[in-house]
């Protein structure tokens, strides 16, 4: 035992020291290796959102603000010579009033006619506005109830842009037409983006990205409902 000029024994000082130095050094590599490998995990997950088909990755962009909104597609028949109608009930869901255009694109689009071609509506107003197909009468229907599709979008144009794939099928007179009733109401829900998210692009007006329509068709022989 060695005695100091204090008399306190330090003889193993060193040793325990040093000890305490060794188990702190292997307690941190232990909790590093767990970091590290909770990270690479995190890191796997994050990888496999993005392989998965159908899954949205945490850094994935979406479309450009401009784009046009989708308001999904619907599906209906008809028989030669009648008419079935997309009810649109648009709501201004903005601060500030806004003009609202109704419109129809697509090779069928001259057989679509609306109650009203525009309209104006104040804040949190909303109006609803129809459009009709008319299938024409000499349409060729086959009796094995094949489709002669008519394709075509509906546009509502306002703060912002919204498309509606509409798509009619022809059929004959003993077909049955269960489940695709030509008479569907679509929610059309116009409000404006004020959120400034970090994809965005600076030069971009905001928050109305509304755009003017194309030219709606408009053959000799067919009226057009204003």
């Amino acid at each position: 035992m060695k005695q100091t000029s204090s008399g306190i024994d330090t003889s193993g000082l060193a040793d325990g020291l040093a000890a305490l130095v060794s188990a702190q050094w292997t307690m941190a590599k232990a909790m590093l290796k767990l970091a590290s490998d909770a990270g690479a995990g995190m890191l796997g997950q994050i990888s496999g959102m993005n392989t998965v088909a159908g899954q949205t990755g945490c850094c994935e962009v979406p479309e450009p603000c401009w784009m046009p909104l989708s308001l999904g597609q619907v599906e209906c028949q008809l028989r030669p010579g009648d008419a079935g109608t997309v009810c649109l009930i648009v709501t201004n869901g903005d601060f500030r009033p806004h003009n609202y255009q109704f419109a129809a694109t697509g090779k069928s689009a001259a057989l679509v006619s609306f109650s009203q071609a525009g309209a104006v509506l104040g804040p949190k107003e909303r109006i609803a506005v129809t459009a009709t197909f008319t299938l024409p009468k000499d349409t060729q229907a086959t009796k094995d109830c094949a489709c002669l599709e008519n394709d075509l979008l509906i546009w509502v144009r306002g703060c912002r842009n919204h498309c509606l794939r509409w798509r009619v099928e022809s059929t004959t007179a003993d077909c049955q037409t269960s489940g695709k009733t030509c008479c569907q109401d679509i929610a059309v829900n116009d409000d404006p983006d004020y959120v400034l998210h970090w994809y965005d692009h600076f030069y971009v007006a905001r928050p109305c990205l509304g755009a003017p329509l194309p030219p709606r068709p408009n053959p000799v022989g067919v009226t057009v409902v204003p």
